[in-house]
């Protein structure tokens, strides 16, 4: 009979592959970056630091840093659109990790501070790819996480899958703002794809980041009203558009199912530190869930509650690559497989320590 039971018990657990919590050595923090081999051509830490602005896209600058990316397109599954593509597949007949990079909100596929991504996945023989998923967000109804821009991205992963030997174990997503927003939208679709998922400085919520920008008067506000139909008021169609396209409608859905590392600049004042908040929230169990009231604390005062404090692990833990880029990590929380770390800065992302832990994370 005990037998019997135990073999029920097992057949249960693999029938569905579960979740794990990930080991201490899979955790954000104690940068193994050298030991593991890993090559960081890119003198630059930090995006704000690349040359030029955030927004710049010019193809001669990717082809002057890394020449091995390949400017290619790629048919679209859901119209007749060509979606254009930056895409690095290694030689060699080994497979190789792959790393789908997603570019930020007001710009396209040849944004140029993401190329010190690719010249480290080109350094470490990994495989690129950064899809266009119809440009910018700039009001077209057809960008900010449309339907056709989740079809596209599932088309980009598609095509690095078929054009490069891929380690099927070891495919992550990253995204930067705007891009982190669509990050967390496709591994919503796809929980059992990504070894890991960065997100930084993410959009999560449109409806109330719409809100954020009407108050402060930035031109996001009218980009997200005319890609939803209008203003998105409680009630309305624009509203249900609006929310239907933050990743808060999906995410939930695969709590503890991905991945996901979420950081945050705390005195971000273009995408308010409470979007991360909320994404974790949704993505963790109730009882690691953050309090309104911690969240309401870190919104006015910039500053981490002592309650927390205590329970964060960055008083244990390493973080030199933050550290070089002074942007000290000031809060690391970690429930199953999801990771929460607000550093010293404002609208950031840095390249090293992301693409450090993504190297870590393997699915089973």
């Amino acid at each position: 009979m005990l037998l019997a039971m135990l073999f029920v018990v097992l057949q249960a657990s693999v029938g569905e592959a579960q979740p794990r919590e990930p080991e201490s050595n899979r955790l954000l923090g104690t940068e193994a970056g050298d030991e593991a081999g890993l090559e960081h051509p890119s003198e630059h830490l930090v995006v704000t630091d690349f040359p030029g602005e955030l927004i710049d896209a010019e193809l001669d600058t990717w082809q002057e840093y890394v020449p091995e990316v390949e400017d290619v397109t790629i048919p679209a599954s859901a119209d007749e659109y060509e979606q254009p593509a930056l895409f690095y597949a290694p030689d060699g007949g080994e497979k190789r990790p792959l790393l789908l990079v997603l570019h930020s909100w007001s710009t396209d596929y040849l944004q140029n501070i993401d190329i010190p991504l690719a010249q480290f996945a080109v350094a470490n023989d990994w495989a690129f790819m950064h899809p266009d998923f119809r440009g910018p967000n700039d009001g077209h109804p057809e960008s900010t996480a449309s339907d056709l821009v989740i079809s596209d991205m599932e088309d980009a992963l598609e095509y690095a899958r078929e054009n490069a030997r891929v380690d099927e174990s070891r495919i992550y997503l990253l995204g930067y703002s705007g891009g982190a927003m669509n990050a967390l939208h496709l591994a919503s679709r796809h929980p059992d794809t990504f070894a890991g998922v960065a997100a930084w400085v993410p959009v999560y919520d449109l409806v109330s980041w719409y809100e954020w920008n009407e108050r402060q008067g930035e031109k996001y506000a009218e980009e997200i009203a005319e890609a939803c139909g209008g203003v998105p008021e409680e009630g309305g169609e624009a509203h249900e558009e609006c929310r239907q396209r933050s990743p808060k409608a999906h995410v939930p859905d695969v709590a503890g199912k991905i991945r996901v590392l979420i950081a945050h600049g705390i005195d971000d004042e273009t995408v308010p530190v409470e979007q991360a908040l909320h994404a974790y929230n949704d993505l963790v169990e109730e009882e690691a869930r953050l309090s309104r009231e911690d969240i309401d604390a870190i919104m006015e005062s910039g500053e981490i509650p002592d309650a927390l404090l205590e329970v964060s692990l960055h008083q244990q833990r390493d973080y030199q690559r933050f550290d070089d880029a002074e942007a000290p990590v000031l809060l690391h929380l970690q429930s199953g497989p999801t990771e929460l770390a607000l550093f010293d800065g404002e609208h950031d992302m840095l390249y090293r320590p992301g693409l450090e832990w993504l190297a870590l994370q393997e699915r089973e």
